[in-house]
């Protein structure tokens, strides 16, 4: 067996003890508290692998990263982080500071699975600084393509909307042509309803292309070199300005409308005509809402219904979305949220981990309960406009 070994960093004693008894009879290795002492171990000259979390007092995973880099460039460095911390830890991979990152809390599995991968790298590229340059970039395509699936899952129905909403625009203009050609097959009231559905249909189409375009540009900044996200003619308000969240509820609901129809369900939404603003990105609440929603109908059965609440709070908006739908067993909903983890055939799973993903970034936390039979409930809070802490 080789010499190296597997270097854990957590301030938290608890994760090491259990870390440290998951392992010890697979991997050799190190347990440490912080990035100063773990400093010290890589300066033995004996780690293969740096496995860091990144909320840390003192050195934060991210500098430990940045150290050992600079100072040890043949460990390969691994991060364990929260939903919330996943945007830059993507730059990281992005830019060569990590080669893999895991979510918390993590799979045994899944992480025995990376730490081998770990420790072969390293025996791999010790003596072959190339190749784990290539190793490198093999997992940066890695991780492209995982954002990139999560991408066109979040394009998915905006674009059915757009489909939908252009057919519709096409029927309502034939109608009001043939009226004004004076054709009898249009009646005063089918006129009358198509003129009336027609300032709708034009904010919904707005309202996809505007989250289709911030889906892209989200994309696209990652790809950048730089980190910097691309320039686009409108800009677009910021956090502390926050947005509407009404018109984004009417919009994913909409969307996912032609789910309920196939069961003859319903989507209804249960709250007070006029929200506070939030502070979340429009495009990143319409993704959370369009993939909840869309969850719920696809769990529908004849007559099912989903109910979408939002209610002000102290300090932010609280957002309910709850079915009476199929419901889940407790050990899928333990692993609802996993990324390409999904009980429907044609299914990726990458939905909820979006959801995760995007309410973390903005100090949000997604809760959900569910039971076979009965339904499933998914909450978040997002915090109004203004408001940091």
């Amino acid at each position: 067996m080789s010499d190296y070994m597997i270097l854990y960093v957590d301030d938290e004693r608890a994760n090491r003890i259990v870390f440290e008894q998951a392992f010890k009879n697979r991997f050799p290795l190190r347990c440490v508290s912080g990035g100063q002492e773990a400093l010290d171990v890589l300066r033995e000259g004996k780690i293969a692998v740096l496995l860091t979390d990144q909320r840390m007092p003192g050195m934060t995973g991210q500098e430990l990263l940045e150290a050992t880099r600079a100072q040890y460039p043949d460990v390969i460095r691994i991060v364990l982080t929260a939903y919330g911390d996943i945007d830059p830890i993507l730059r990281a991979v992005n830019d060569g500071l990590v080669s893999r990152y895991l979510v918390k809390p993590w799979d045994r599995v899944e992480l025995e699975q990376v730490l081998t991968w770990g420790l072969e790298a390293h025996a791999l590229a010790r003596n072959d600084s190339a190749l784990q340059l290539r190793l490198m970039q093999t997992e940066r395509l890695v991780t492209i393509g995982s954002i990139g699936a999560a991408v066109l899952h979040d394009l998915q129905q905006p674009l059915a909307s757009l489909r939908l909403n252009v057919s519709r625009l096409a029927q309502h203009a034939e109608l009001i042509r043939s009226s004004f050609a004076g054709a009898t097959t249009a009646s005063g009231a089918d006129v009358s309803q198509a003129v009336g559905e027609l300032p709708e249909l034009v904010e919904d189409l707005g309202l996809a292309a505007d989250v289709m375009q911030g889906i892209v540009q989200h994309l696209r900044g990652f790809l950048r070199p730089d980190g910097a996200a691309p320039l686009t003619d409108t800009p677009s308000p910021t956090l502390d300005e926050g947005i509407d969240p009404l018109p984004i509820i009417r919009y994913a609901s909409s969307v996912c409308r032609d789910i309920t129809a196939r069961v003859l369900g319903q989507i209804v939404y249960d709250g007070p005509s006029a929200l506070p603003r939030v502070r979340i990105g429009a495009t990143e609440l319409t993704q959370v809402l369009i993939n909840l929603i869309a969850n719920s109908a696809n769990s529908l059965t004849k007559d099912g219904r989903v109910i979408v609440t939002a209610n002000p709070e102290e300090d932010g908006v609280r957002f309910v979305i709850a079915d009476n739908g199929a419901g889940m067993p407790p050990e899928v909903l333990r692993k609802a949220g996993t990324p390409f983890f999904s009980t429907r055939a044609k299914g990726t799973g990458l939905g909820l981990s979006q959801c995760h993903r995007l309410l973390g970034a903005v100090g949000g936390r997604l809760e959900m309960e569910s039971q076979v039979g009965v339904g499933t409930i998914a909450r978040f809070t997002v915090k109004k406009a203004g408001v940091t802490k």
